[in-house]
Order: structure tokens, then C-alpha cells, then sequence
């Protein structure tokens, strides 16, 4: 994928998050309260994240993993029910920040080639979100403050609904104009 196909793809995500929060405040609080321990949510996400961290390593060009390249894939499969039952408490949580910390990989490689200056808004984007991604990986309790600290009164909401949105709209208005 290209530069411009990543960066709609992330204003969408934004708008995603940003638009119910603005529009629905008080179904999305409810919804957004359920996250942290949704089993599955946490199934589904822990799994895409697992999959995917299992395929970056099959990937890598790394010689010491060429004779246990063919065991790196049923291995991931495996863990996924086995994380399912070690850590059930907030997967969710846990998956959210894997899939934050793996995400940023394919866009920084795309966006280190683009001519533009903008790609670093891109780019600082996408290192924010690995930094919260191994934060939420290490403390998964924070995201389950922070959705209680946001959805405490629906102004707040409103407010993050607005900068996910706000966020959203300028990644998709760079990706159709820009990139």
C-alpha cells in the first residue's frame, strides 16, 4: 500500500472513533465503558494482533529464524487460545495496544520514501501510537481510566469526539490533496 491508502485508512479509524463520540455520546460511553472487558472484543482483537506479530516475524529477513521459519506460524496459532485463557482480564486492552504498537511498521516504511513534508505528521502520528500501544501493553488498566475519565460527562466526550474527528478529517484531507 502507498502512503496515501494508509493515511485515509488512519483518518478513518479517527473519524471511527471521533464521529459516534460526537453524534451518539451516550451509546458510545456505553459502548466504550464495555471495551476493557469485552471477551470478545478482547478474542478477536488479541487475535489479529497475535497473527499479525506472528506473520512480521515469519517475514523478517533474519537468519538465525530460517530453520524454525516453519514453526513461527503454528506457533502464533497456538498462542492466540492459549492468551485467551493466561490473560483474559482486559484483552481487550492488551490487544488494542498490540495492534497499536504493530500498525506504525508498514506506514513508517511507505512514508519514509514520500516527498512531502507532511508525511511527518504522519509519521509522528504513527510514533505516538506505538508509544501508547506498549503503554497499553504494560498497563492495560490506564485505557480502562482513561474511557472512564472521557466518558464521565458527555461534554468530555464531545471534546475527544471533536479531536478524533478533527485528526481524522486532516489525515484524509492530506491523503486526497497531498499524498
Amino acid at each position: 500500500m502507498q502512503l496515501r491508502q494508509w493515511t485515509i485508512l488512519l483518518g478513518i479509524l479517527a473519524l471511527a472513533v471521533g464521529v459516534p463520540l460526537l453524534a451518539a455520546p451516550v451509546p458510545a460511553a456505553r459502548c466504550w465503558r464495555a471495551l476493557p472487558r469485552h471477551r470478545w472484543a478482547g478474542r478477536i482483537l488479541s487475535a489479529a494482533a497475535l497473527l499479525w506479530a506472528g506473520w512480521l516475524v515469519y517475514d523478517a529477513p533474519l537468519e538465525f529464524l530460517i530453520p524454525f521459519r516453519r514453526y513461527i506460524l503454528p506457533a502464533a496459532a497456538i498462542a492466540v487460545p492459549l492468551t485467551w485463557m493466561a490473560t483474559p482480564d482486559l484483552l481487550a486492552c492488551r490487544a488494542l495496544g498490540g495492534l497499536l504498537a504493530l500498525l506504525p511498521a508498514p506506514v513508517l516504511v511507505v512514508a519514509r520514501s514520500h516527498p512531502s513534508s507532511w508525511r511527518l505528521l504522519v509519521v509522528t502520528w504513527m510514533y505516538l501510537w506505538a508509544i501508547a500501544g506498549m503503554w497499553l501493553m504494560m498497563s492495560p488498566y490506564r485505557l480502562r481510566d482513561w474511557i472512564e475519565a472521557v466518558t464521565r460527562t458527555p461534554q468530555r466526550q464531545r471534546l475527544c469526539g471533536a479531536a478524533f474527528t478533527a485528526m481524522g478529517a486532516l489525515l484524509t484531507g492530506l491523503a486526497l490533496s497531498v499524498f
